[in-house]
């Protein structure tokens, strides 16, 4: 039953971010929601420390960008917070192999898109993680996450293209 509900609040939470994705209004607000969901999907169902802490990230970028702090401020701030994530990463040896590092840098890519949207390149750089994400997702069967980092990038990617286009 747990595994049920783990899953339906964990897709629930994927719905949040791709609807994000191409929300700008509410982007934010969706992104930290959904961000808040999946760091508790990986903390309690995955037992996955390295989602967990850099979900923590994403969930950070997107209440800076609520609160409306200025992008150099939250990238310092970003900055200062994935030294000490990667710190513990190292420390609880969650990053063992290319793929967690892989995944590691997807989770970065994503929290340091959401600084700097709505400029194009913000799509490009959240696209680039969600690669890295799926193809980390593959690596250590989280199927939740391969299916949202999927449909993250390719929202990512049809954002950018409608934003270069217009």
């Amino acid at each position: 039953m747990a595994f049920e509900l783990w899953d339906a609040v964990a897709y629930l939470a994927l719905t949040l971010i791709i609807v994000g994705v191409f929300w700008e209004r509410g982007r934010n607000f969706l992104f930290a929601a959904g961000s808040v969901i999946l760091a508790a999907y990986a903390w309690f169902f995955l037992n996955n420390t390295l989602f967990a802490i850099l979900q923590a990230l994403i969930i950070v970028s997107a209440i800076l960008a609520i609160e409306k702090v200025s992008k150099i401020r939250t990238a310092t701030i970003l900055i200062a917070l994935t030294v000490i994530a990667y710190i513990l990463l190292i420390l609880s040896n969650s990053i063992t192999d290319i793929w967690s590092l892989l995944g590691s840098f997807g989770l970065i890519g994503i929290a340091f898109g959401l600084v700097v949207l709505p400029a194009r390149w913000g799509f490009i750089l959240m696209a680039i993680g969600g690669v890295l994400l799926t193809i980390y997702s593959v690596a250590v069967s989280a199927i939740v996450f391969l299916l949202l980092n999927i449909f993250f990038s390719i929202a990512n990617i049809v954002n950018y293209v409608r934003r270069r286009a217009g």
